[in-house]
């Protein structure tokens, strides 16, 4: 049985863990914004060599990708949040919260669907690769156009599936997580 300061270490080090993850999935997704851009700088320089279908090929791929990969960042931060929340409460008093932490945190889980970063990459991916498309489409022929409605829609039937099973993994997570409630 370890001792009381053995467990104490080993509980802030399981903080600074998950505090670790966090910043990972963080840099995860910037990282993922500076290839996307890098991405669309690219493909526009090239577009007289792979065309309009070519460009729109790589695009609307890599946009669902970047979602996915935001989705799965997502999970990781609302996760981590709640770990650390799980040992925060063994250490800090009820009136500690609001001060530093937010109370929430405390109180209850985050939703998957929150008001983190990762939700404006989404929608920011989403819009980016769909505005693109439109502004494209109209130059395809209707061969062309077939096949980019049929990639685009495959992305997004696939990336949704993907966002489900994110949350449901989260739902999963919550249900099953040990940690008090606050006072």
């Amino acid at each position: 049985m370890p001792s009381s300061k053995e467990r104490v270490e080993f509980l802030l080090q399981m903080h600074k863990v998950y505090w670790d993850n966090i910043s990972r999935s963080e840099d995860a997704c910037w990282k993922m914004t500076a290839t996307y851009s890098a991405l669309i700088a690219g493909l526009s320089l090239s577009i007289e060599t792979i065309g309009y279908i070519g460009f729109l090929g790589v695009l609307i791929p890599f946009s669902f990708m970047s979602i996915a990969i935001s989705l799965n960042a997502n999970l990781w931060f609302v996760r981590n949040i709640g770990l650390i929340s799980n040992l925060e409460k063994e250490f800090l008093t009820n009136k500690d919260y609001n001060y530093l932490i937010p109370r929430k945190w405390g109180e209850e889980r985050v939703s998957f669907v929150n008001s983190e970063p990762w939700w404006i990459f989404i929608i920011v991916y989403f819009a980016v690769c769909l505005i693109i498309t439109a502004f494209i489409f109209q130059k395809l022929c209707p061969m062309e156009q077939i096949f980019i409605v049929s990639l685009f829609t495959t992305c997004l039937f696939l990336t949704i599936i993907y966002g489900k099973i994110m949350r449901s993994k989260y739902e999963e997570f919550k249900k099953d997580a040990p940690g008090r409630r606050l006072e």
